[in-house]
């Protein structure tokens, strides 16, 4: 009975912050925990003296890449030795070469290239994400690295150094920085639609698919076309084919149609969202961090709510019901709309509702604003990170919104 009651509270909720259904493997994940109301905050160590440093003024949103169905992928080889840092630096040097190389101090010391993006990659399978993966330093990623170090008993000083990266080789193991995958046809013909401005016009499209192959494969492995440009530069982006080959980074790929619960976590015990630090914690009942995510959160004229709640149920590529009157910046006399399912959607590939109405945890159409831009009162993660939180959360999770 309780998950009947949680679905509908999530479709109610949904209105708040897509009418065909479409096709997608629901996660299978254990039935709901007994109650946790008697759990504690003794343990709970994300409110630790070093989150103050999360307190800070945020970055502009850095330039943004359009974001982008399943593939043979090649397993993660083994590391090759490091080599003297190139004499091109920066961002200008990835490459698959650079990218598979172990990473001199240099190189994870630039604030952009190789050193970063490699480092991204491992947090990213660590489970401690620093957002999108584009080779540059900034506040998603020294958070995730912050954390990482913290949880790991390092210095948390926030900045890459070698003792970090040599403990995320420990964690998730001596892997390669990029990967090659082979387009398939789902994965060419899509479908595709482009997404309007407009949410009225959006309303009248079959779904809120990706815009285009190249937005999907952004998505997929959790990165930018700038990112995919420098790892490819011979592919035409426009013409791509079933059967070619590209480098990727070599992160769990993400297929929006296929979601499912990442096996070997603990049992999630609590959310914890900081609002001023923007980032979300799923955390295990020791305390430890199951999952570190940036997030996006309300702004001071839709702030998200502060107190503890509870997840109140799950919903898969939910259909979402505009509606002005609950926004600020929109005049209530406009009409509301219903707009289709897709990962284009406003929200994303999953809604995680909450006890308090009208506010959910959810994914994104723009991954890339994560940790930079406001919403309007709910908590946004990038769809790879919603889908992940989503499969392993159950009903009755205690939801703690703090300042």
């Amino acid at each position: 009975m309780r998950k009947i009651v949680g679905a509908l509270i999530a479709l109610a909720a949904v209105s708040a912050c897509r009418n065909r259904p479409v096709s997608v493997v629901t996660p299978e994940v254990a039935s709901d925990a007994a109650d946790l109301s008697p759990l504690s905050t003794a343990g709970d160590t994300s409110w630790r003296a070093s989150a103050l440093a999360d307190v800070r003024e945020h970055e502009s949103a850095a330039h943004g890449a359009p974001r982008s169905t399943a593939g043979s992928y090649v397993p993660p080889a083994t590391t090759r030795r490091a080599e003297p840092a190139p004499a091109v630096r920066g961002f200008a040097a990835i490459s698959p070469e650079t990218l598979n190389e172990t990473p001199t101090d240099e190189l994870l010391a630039d604030d952009d290239g190789p050193g970063v993006l490699r480092t991204q990659v491992l947090l990213d399978r660590a489970r401690f994400s620093g957002g999108v993966l584009n080779g540059k330093a900034g506040q998603n990623l020294s958070k995730a690295v912050m954390f990482f170090q913290e949880e790991n008993g390092l210095p948390a000083t926030g900045r890459l150094d070698r003792a970090t990266y040599d403990r995320l080789i420990a964690t998730v193991g001596n892997i390669d920085g990029v990967v090659q995958y082979t387009l398939t046809r789902d994965d060419v013909n899509g479908p595709y639609y482009w997404i309007p401005a407009s949410v009225y016009e959006q309303a009248d499209l079959p779904c809120e698919c990706y815009a285009s192959a190249l937005e999907m494969i952004n998505e997929r492995f959790h990165t930018v076309t700038d990112v995919l440009r420098k790892l490819n530069p011979t592919v035409s982006w426009n013409n791509l084919t079933a059967g070619q080959t590209i480098w990727v980074p070599n992160v769990v790929p993400f297929n929006a149609n296929k979601l499912t619960k990442e096996p070997g976590i603990k049992p999630i015990a609590k959310i914890h969202v900081a609002k001023s630090g923007r980032y979300l914690h799923a955390l295990a009942a020791d305390g430890s961090i199951v999952y570190h995510f940036p997030t996006t959160v309300g702004s001071e004229y839709d702030p998200s709510p502060t107190g503890i709640y509870r997840v109140s149920g799950v919903q898969w590529h939910p259909v979402f019901h505009y509606n002005p009157a609950l926004y600020s910046d929109v005049p209530d006399s406009r009409p509301r709309a219903t707009l289709p399912p897709g990962p284009n959607s406003p929200v994303g590939v999953v809604w995680i509702a909450t006890s308090k109405e009208h506010v959910g945890i959810h994914g994104t159409p723009l991954p890339h604003t994560i940790g930079l831009v406001s919403s309007h009162g709910c908590v946004r993660l990038a769809n790879w990170d919603a889908a992940r939180l989503a499969a392993a959360v159950q009903s009755g999770v205690v939801v703690e919104f703090v300042k």
